[in-house]
């Protein structure tokens, strides 16, 4: 039951994540009637990976498996967005004509983007509860704040603003937009990089990992 509750939370908090990211894509883009297919597709997406999570954390032997099933996941997104067919019939559902043709780039975003971040928040949550319940060190090396910081810069409507005109050379702008976004993007890059050395050093602090008694791993699925 305990388990059942905990997987219901990190659902809702990847949905509130990725629905929230969602929002801020499609206002930024001016998204029309097609936005709901988008919402509904983003969230049938993230109780998917939520599902497929749970599974794994009920069958896999060790954390570091949990990584595979994120990164297919996030495979899994990168081809439903970029092979032919569902980006499409979600522009169907438009009904701007000025925006006929132009829409499928935005809402190749506003899906892709969503989802991966739905993984992402789903992956580290169920690593953390799987590793706290075996016993197990649930300190990581991934860099958590470098990741919500950057979440929030390049999300925000600034910011969303300044990598898009980034890739417009025929902006006037252009020099300045780029190299904005190449100065935020390098130090995300640093901070990142910082935060997982400092994760790093305090994960060998901590020493290796003796493993629990055996009575503990038999019933940590079942906590």
């Amino acid at each position: 039951m305990a388990a059942a509750f905990a997987f219901l939370g990190i659902f809702l908090t990847s949905l509130i994540v990725a629905e929230l990211a969602a929002l801020s894509l499609g206002d930024f883009f001016g998204a029309n009637d097609e936005f709901v297919v988008v919402l509904a597709v983003v969230a049938a997406f993230t109780m998917l990976s939520g599902a497929v999570f749970a599974v794994g954390y009920t069958n896999l032997k060790q954390a570091r498996a949990l990584n595979w099933v994120a990164v297919l996941l996030a495979l899994l997104v990168v081809a439903a967005v970029a092979a032919p067919g569902l980006v499409g019939w979600i522009a169907n559902f438009s009904t701007n004509p000025f925006t006929v043709g132009e829409e499928e780039a935005s809402i190749a975003f506003e899906l892709a983007v969503p989802a991966l971040l739905a993984i992402l928040v789903q992956w580290g949550l169920v690593r953390r509860r799987y590793l706290q319940v075996t016993g197990e060190d649930d300190l990581t090396r991934w860099p958590w704040v470098t990741t919500v910081i950057a979440a929030f810069a390049l999300l925000s409507p600034l910011g969303l603003t300044f990598v898009l005109a980034s890739f417009k050379r025929t902006d006037m702008m252009w020099a300045f937009m780029a190299s904005v976004t190449a100065g935020t993007v390098a130090t995300l890059a640093v901070m990142a990089g910082v935060e997982y050395y400092i994760r790093g050093r305090l994960v060998r602090r901590r020493g290796p990992f003796t493993p629990p008694a055996a009575g503990l791993q038999a019933g940590a699925h079942r906590a």
